[in-house]
């Protein structure tokens, strides 16, 4: 895919270009690509794509338009997951070469470095490069709201401080004829902007034009007088003076004695920070225990001779139990101990076609300061390149939605003061990790928390019954109490007594627990087609058979299964979160409550939901020896 954002709004596939019809589509593209790998608000989209207040129906037509360009996207490169839901909005997923916006900030940063350590032709180069990237103004000629407005002319902006560290780069090269020619167009953009004179003065007192260097300072003098009505400032009135008596104007900035030269590839590598973490989640309740275990390993890296090797903490729970939310909240709470880099890295663990450390090194390698030029072609040199770039560095890393351990095993550092956070539905017993932590349902206090803070005290206190049997039917899961406190909060007039009704029905409750993109039922079902096809028919028949408790036991007598095959599949619908352990003593396990309805009324994985009954119930004359 290839994004325009830097002149008229342009998205192509293969040199094909997507028509973005309509307006309103093109504004929230728009906002999604200034706002690249980042979640939008529901509340900046309403702000950036409506100039004016929006009308009633403005939500729904943000997911209309979400929809038509997820759509479109998916028909272009196949790409699933692109265009994302999250609970508080939409995120667009891109590479930096993949967004003009990103390739400009990336050489922008590189022109930047190099001018600061005294190599001021590739400082040039890059600077000419980024600003080649532009084609006119920022999504020209959409209608867009104040926000998004204010965002692109904050982009112009830069692009005016990269045209200014070029003409600077020049000055210092001594290429003062071709900063002239640059510089007299940037003068009549802004013909208050005191510096851009400053710098025509000396590339024309350098190019051996001193009268009309004299000349730019009358012309300055004049507008300024004319417009604001101030004389020039400090600077413009030195170089005047000095050229007045005939001194060399020199500003260029000295190379570093005795420094090599320094090269574009390394920038951001040497002294600055990198963080790629998405937003920090909001509304994270319950899940203090596991915060202060990280704390402890992440306060071990404080003493430089405690731990001399990274750390790896795994993170597993159900589907929508809120382990990316975990993660993130970790890493922002954690980045003071880990100041030189932070990290993230989604590998799609549970999606149709999940990544592998190939697919992600690169995108760790540019979060660290590599333009793709610099990237080495070959994946073993990209893992050497990786592992030394963070052995020195303080860094933490998040590594989202693992499927397996051989997805990530390629980017797991060993020597280095380095925290990785790896999240996952199963849990990885073949990963070394230094602790492995199973996020639990919340309990009934942590969930009326969570759906308080959704949809606010008053409503809880108007009808406090109502919100626990809300609760109580959500069971514990974050993603469930989200959904359904999403709906509540969008839509004011919606009792709780009304939303605690239609959850108290297992045949339809998780048609009630959709919003958007978001779904208990597909997450469950993302997990259930993972199974096989014996350990599906041996949970939807526990499903229905109301079992209040589950044991290898109970699976023998009651399945009539052989102990082994009892033993492998407890151990994987225990291991998928389809059975959850209670109590202390001899293991037994529990079918949670959403669990049970997902294999009620949802037929072949739950793909769709059933008309009626134990649609997924297999034959009871059906072998069960597998």
């Amino acid at each position: 895919m290839k994004f325009g954002l830097l002149g008229p709004l342009e998205a192509e596939f293969a040199n094909t270009h997507l028509p973005i019809r309509g307006g309103r589509r093109g504004a929230l593209l728009a906002t999604l690509l200034v706002n690249p790998n980042r979640t939008v608000s529901i509340g900046g989209l309403l702000s950036a794509i409506w100039p004016a207040e929006p009308p009633t129906s403005a939500l729904a037509n943000i997911r209309t338009y979400v929809y038509e360009l997820r759509r479109q996207l998916r028909r272009a490169d196949g790409s699933k997951d692109r265009l994302s839901s999250r609970p508080e909005g939409y995120r667009l997923t891109v590479d930096t070469d993949e967004l003009d916006l990103l390739r400009f900030r990336s050489l922008a940063e590189a022109g930047r470095r190099t001018a600061e350590h005294g190599d001021h032709r590739a400082a040039e180069e890059c600077c000419e490069r980024a600003l080649r990237m532009w084609r006119g103004r920022p999504a020209e000629g959409l209608e867009l709201g104040h926000s998004l407005t204010a965002k692109l002319t904050a982009l112009e902006e830069e692009r005016w401080s990269v045209a200014s560290g070029r003409m600077d780069a020049l000055l210092a090269l001594g290429r003062h004829a071709q900063a002239v020619s640059g510089l007299r167009g940037m003068t009549a953009e802004r013909p208050l902007c005191e510096r851009t004179w400053a710098q025509l003065m000396i590339a024309l007192d350098g190019d051996g034009r001193s009268a009309e260097a004299l000349a730019a300072y009358r012309q300055a003098r004049a507008v300024l007088v004319e417009e604001i009505a101030v004389e020039p400032g400090a600077e413009l009135q030195r170089l005047h003076a000095a050229i007045l008596r005939g001194e060399a104007l020199n500003t260029a900035p000295q190379r570093p004695p005795d420094g090599p030269p320094y090269r574009p590839a390394e920038v951001r590598l040497l002294d600055s920070a990198s963080c790629n973490l998405p937003p920090r989640p909001p509304h994270l309740v319950g899940r203090g225990d596991e915060l202060r275990r990280l704390d402890a390993v992440a306060a071990s890296f404080d003493d430089d001779h405690s731990r001399p090797d990274a750390a790896v903490v795994s993170l597993s729970g159900p589907p929508g139990v809120g382990k990316t939310a975990t993660a993130l909240a970790a890493a922002y709470r954690l980045r003071h101990h880990f100041p030189q880099a932070q990290l993230f890295a989604s590998f799609d663990g549970t999606g149709d076609a999940p990544r592998s450390s190939t697919d992600v090194i690169p995108e760790l390698l540019g979060a660290l300061g590599l333009p793709p030029s610099a990237i080495p072609a070959s994946p073993y040199e990209q893992q050497a390149l990786f592992r030394s770039m963070i052995a020195d560095r303080r860094t933490l890393i998040v590594l989202d939605d693992v499927a397996h351990t051989a997805q990530i095993r390629p980017l797991l550092p060993g020597i280095g003061r380095c925290l990785v956070l790896v999240t996952s539905r199963p849990s990885l017993v073949d990963l070394d990790a230094d602790v492995h932590l199973s996020l639990p349902l919340l309990t009934r206090s942590g969930s009326a928390q969570l759906l308080t803070a959704l949809v606010g005290q008053e409503r809880v206190d108007a009808e406090p019954r109502e919100a626990a049997r809300v609760a109580d039917a959500c069971d514990g899961l974050p993603l469930a109490l989200r959904i359904a406190g999403a709906r509540l909060a969008a839509r004011p007039a919606l009792s709780l007594s009304t939303m605690a009704r239609s959850l108290s029905d297992e045949r339809t409750r998780l048609n009630e627990l959709v919003e958007g993109d978001l779904s208990v039922r597909e997450r469950l079902a993302e997990s259930f087609r993972v199974l096989d096809s014996a350990t599906r028919d041996v949970f939807c028949r526990l499903s229905g058979a109301d079992a209040a408790t589950v044991t290898v036991d109970s699976l023998q007598d009651e399945l009539g299964l052989p102990e082994a095959v009892a033993e492998n599949v407890l151990h994987e619908l225990a291991r998928y979160h389809f059975l959850l352990p209670v109590g202390e003593g001899p293991p037994r396990h529990r079918v949670p409550d959403l669990c049970r309805a997902f294999a009620r009324t949802s037929p072949g994985g739950g793909n769709a939901p059933a008309a009626e009954g134990h649609a997924c119930l297999p034959n009871r004359s059906r072998s069960w020896q597998r």
